[in-house]
């Protein structure tokens, strides 16, 4: 009996031991979750896009529908509306850690800060949503007139490659640095002789002064394009928020292809303050990459893109953006070593894939 009471006394022992380990676990852990099982802390991230763009509407719609956090992914995203050049800001500040920015500024402004950013989308392409706009009856010859129009920027780039198809001399153009809010009324009031803008102003003063449009962005087809890009630290700490971007993205871009496009439309619309009929006609005037095989087409013609950038060279020195450093250093495509500014492919080849 004495052996008998001794294994008993073991057994409830251990049974005491098992309870009693049991409950450290439950409190330590509440919901009975071993601590190799804890859920991440939530990734505060977030992406800046201007509200002023038409093709740039999807995110807002997209964060309007809850696409972003929709996903199992542990982030918490936030979309921030800003300005243009604020949102540019707030990315080469780190306020923010993603950006809608064209391959124009990714070049004159990312790449002359020295920050490390990873182009994931090319969203769209400008075919007609900037143009040069003169009054009613002047003179296309622009020597020694003054235009009104964002310095550095997708249009001082239009403007330039019109003066040289033509043969003008940059210096004999004088050009008036204004805010794209403002160019509307430098051209209603005829402060200058013309202006060089994008949609919707581009839209609004065609169909409401005496003004011709004399050249725009569908006569460079594939030189000025509109990207996502992610500062690289971030997406290498968390790769996973390129693939909810780019869910986000292509979850909308679905809903424009399906039997409902013309309700998502209309929302779109309402998003941009616009009526239907303007919407859809600036639309036209930027085409979306709206699917994923689409876009990883874009991403990797490396023969449009090296030729895009090539002419965007000489814009960049001519205009002392690039900082002194070396054109190799600038910009790299799929498969290459990364430079400042990364064409990253994977994040797209990754959603392909699943």
């Amino acid at each position: 009996m004495p052996f008998y009471r001794s294994i008993i006394k073991y057994i409830i022992s251990a049974i005491m031991l098992l309870l009693f380990l049991s409950a450290c676990n439950f409190f330590s852990f509440g919901d009975g979750v071993t601590g190799e099982n804890q859920t991440n802390p939530i990734a505060p991230l977030s992406l800046a896009v201007a509200p002023d763009e038409v093709a740039w509407m999807p995110w807002y719609f997209a964060e309007e529908k809850g696409l972003f956090n929709s996903s199992q992914i542990p982030y918490d995203l936030k979309l921030i509306s800003d300005t243009y050049q604020a949102t540019i800001e707030k990315f080469i500040s780190k306020e923010v850690d993603a950006v809608a920015i064209s391959n124009i500024d990714a070049v004159a402004q990312i790449v002359r800060q020295n920050i490390k950013a990873d182009v994931i989308l090319i969203t769209n392409t400008h075919y007609g949503n900037d143009a040069i706009l003169l009054h009613e009856g002047a003179d296309q010859n622009l020597r020694g007139k003054k235009l009104s129009l964002v310095q550095d920027s997708a249009r001082h780039y239009l403007l330039d490659r019109y003066l040289g198809r033509h043969q003008i001399p940059y210096d004999t153009v004088k050009i008036i640095n204004t805010a794209e809010v403002d160019i509307p009324n430098k051209m209603i009031n005829k402060e200058v002789y013309g202006v060089v803008t994008k949609n919707p102003n581009l839209y609004n003063l065609i169909h409401s002064s005496s003004v011709k449009e004399v050249f725009d962005s569908s006569n460079i087809p594939n030189e000025i394009f509109d990207l996502i890009i992610v500062h690289r630290e971030t997406l290498v700490d968390h790769p996973e928020f390129a693939d909810v971007l780019l869910k986000a993205w292509f979850s909308v871009m679905k809903k424009l292809q399906g039997n409902r496009k013309g309700l998502v439309l209309d929302e779109l619309a309402t998003l941009a303050q616009m009526s239907r009929q303007d919407y859809d006609e600036q639309l036209r005037s930027s085409p979306l990459n709206d699917t994923p095989m689409k876009a990883m087409q874009a991403i990797r013609n490396r023969r449009i893109l090296r030729k895009s950038m090539r002419i965007l060279r000489y814009f960049v020195e001519r205009h002392a953006l690039n900082g002194n450093k070396p054109f190799n250093s600038w910009v790299s495509y799929p498969g290459r070593t990364p430079a400042l500014l990364h064409f990253n492919d994977k994040p797209l080849r990754r959603l392909i894939s699943r």
